[in-house]
């Protein structure tokens, strides 16, 4: 199952958001990319963005909004992030296998993970 934002909390909001950006900033433009960097890693309001690049507020704010857009896209089509969590779920079964020393069962997960990745 895909992750979605339907029901989540903030905090995971901002978690997914950093995730797309990892995944996926690199295929934004160079402007698009500054401004969502600086509005999530370094926490700058959309008025302090503006001004640092000599943009106003509602640029900041369509920078931001049209990158969020591609990003969407790019995971609806792509599902890197949904795959990430799957391996990690995945993987923290297969550590759990292992501590109770079920290796029949830490053999499949391994195998699983294997052929996700």
């Amino acid at each position: 199952m895909y992750f979605t934002l339907q029901g989540v909390r903030k905090m995971d909001k901002v978690l997914y958001d950093t995730l797309l950006f990892d995944f996926y900033g690199a295929l934004l433009t160079d402007k698009q990319r500054d401004v969502y960097h600086m509005y999530f890693c370094e926490d700058l309001s959309l008025a302090e963005i503006g001004e640092k690049l000599g943009i106003s507020r509602q640029a900041v704010n369509f920078s931001l909004k049209h990158a969020r857009r591609s990003f969407d896209d790019y995971e609806a089509a792509l599902h890197l992030i949904a795959h990430h969590r799957s391996a990690k779920a995945r993987a923290a079964d297969l550590a759990a296998a292992l501590e109770e020393h079920d290796f029949d069962e830490s053999k499949k997960i391994l195998t699983e993970l294997v052929n996700l990745l």
